[in-house]
């Protein structure tokens, strides 16, 4: 009878740490990766919101130009008129500070980066007379101290909502809270 080795079959410790080594290290650049993308995804989302905000200012002008019923019925011809006051047309009862108001249309907008914030707080009415840079250099709270990133603003000047600029608040490079002009102006809504 011999007596024979037995042979051990498996990975040493080194080949263990090298594979552990790797997957840290994947694993790193994935959660960087993926922290951009979502990133990116949340300011197209505001982007995207800003957008159908100002869509629906440039359809309402038209729908009331032409003598139709609006919704909300702040926003009627015979509501908002050219003696209505900008600070009137953002309040809660004037036409721009009910948008996101339950029952009207943009009560359930959320905003994308925090997203308890809905309705009112997410797309905010503001009076304005200063003009805001175009170049994402303004800070939210120049406008609207309760401004965060993902919240839109619609900027009204003038008399009869003379002026309507559309803006979403978002992370520009490294900077947060920064305002982003969208589209053009509207002019005597």
């Amino acid at each position: 009878m011999s007596i024979r080795a037995k042979s051990e079959k498996g990975f040493s410790l080194i080949e263990l740490l090298v594979v552990v080594a790797i997957i840290g290290v994947l694993a790193a650049v994935g959660v960087v990766g993926y922290q951009g993308y979502i990133d990116s995804t949340k300011k197209s989302v505001t982007d995207a919101n800003a957008k159908a905000v100002h869509q629906w200012l440039i359809n309402t002008k038209t729908v009331r130009a032409a003598g139709i019923d609006t919704d909300p019925d702040e926003c009627d011809a015979t509501t908002l008129v050219s003696g209505t006051s900008a600070a009137s047309a953002v309040s809660s009862t004037g036409c721009f500070g009910a948008l996101a108001l339950s029952g009207n249309p943009f009560e359930s907008f959320k905003n994308p980066y925090q997203t308890t914030r809905e309705g009112s707080n997410a797309i905010r009415a503001v009076a304005t007379t200063s003009t805001v840079a175009d170049d994402s250099t303004t800070d939210c709270d120049d406008i609207d101290s309760n401004l965060v990133n993902g919240d839109i603003v619609i900027a009204v000047s003038g008399d009869g909502a003379k002026h309507l600029d559309v803006y979403f608040c978002s992370k520009v490079g490294d900077d947060d809270e920064k305002l982003t002009r969208r589209d053009s102006t509207i002019t005597n809504f």
